[in-house]
């Protein structure tokens, strides 16, 4: 029974992700630059415990980042949303409500690329990017984010700052010790364990002054 599935499996959810993660060109990865660039992303949000905390500390070291929002969250919290962008950040789509694309059919991925576009217009919010949960694809996955023009943006780097077990210390040391010119690094604003973005924002309260005296400068994903 079991081996009669598999290869449905194995189409549908592994090779699709193995492909675009380790092999296309088609999606972003990193910036393609020497330069001492990096782009600071964040995805699950927005979350009135965490994002606007987080906000306060990105303004405060005059960082500009990237929010991959959750197009429900984004319709939940739009006050949010205007502070992201009027404080000169970026916001690309991380999907209607963070659901593995291995258990989203044909049709509910193509409605949920259309509810989350259709929210985020609302907001006047205009995609160009996204960024699929846990970097998972479908068969579907790649030829609806063409249909909305949206590039795909994965990372190069992340801290895994929504394990229970990582902590404020690892994130530090993970980013401080581990990045390079043109990463795009993976963090989180929103989910995980209880109260994980928390100790992320604390980590980046050390993390970014020393990365601007290392002499790094942070982009957004539209400059990439």
């Amino acid at each position: 029974m079991y081996w009669d599935i598999f290869p449905i499996i194995l189409g549908y959810a592994v090779l699709p992700s193995l492909y675009y993660r380790s092999f296309s060109n088609k999606v972003i990865k990193t910036a393609p630059t020497k330069d001492k660039v990096i782009a600071l992303t964040f995805d699950d949000g927005p979350d009135p415990r965490y994002t606007p905390k987080l906000l306060d500390v990105l303004r405060t070291n005059g960082v500009k980042c990237t929010f991959f929002v959750l197009a429900e969250n984004a319709q939940r919290y739009p006050d949010i949303i205007n502070r992201i962008r009027s404080e000169g950040h970026y916001i690309g789509l991380h999907s209607l409500r963070h659901k593995n694309a291995i258990f989203s059919l044909p049709d509910q991925t193509r409605k949920d690329f259309f509810k989350s576009v259709n929210i985020m217009n609302k907001l006047g919010v205009k995609i160009k990017f996204f960024r699929p949960p846990w970097g998972i694809f479908n068969p579907l996955t790649y030829h609806y984010a063409k249909v909305y023009n949206l590039k795909i943006v994965l990372w190069s780097i992340h801290a895994m700052d929504w394990s229970r077990w990582v902590t404020e210390d690892y994130i530090r040391k993970r980013l401080i010790n581990n990045i390079k010119s043109g990463d795009i690094i993976l963090l989180h604003d929103s989910r995980g364990s209880k109260n994980s973005p928390n100790r992320t924002i604390t980590a980046l309260k050390t993390v970014l002054p020393l990365l601007k005296r290392k002499g790094y400068h942070f982009i957004l994903v539209s400059d990439l």
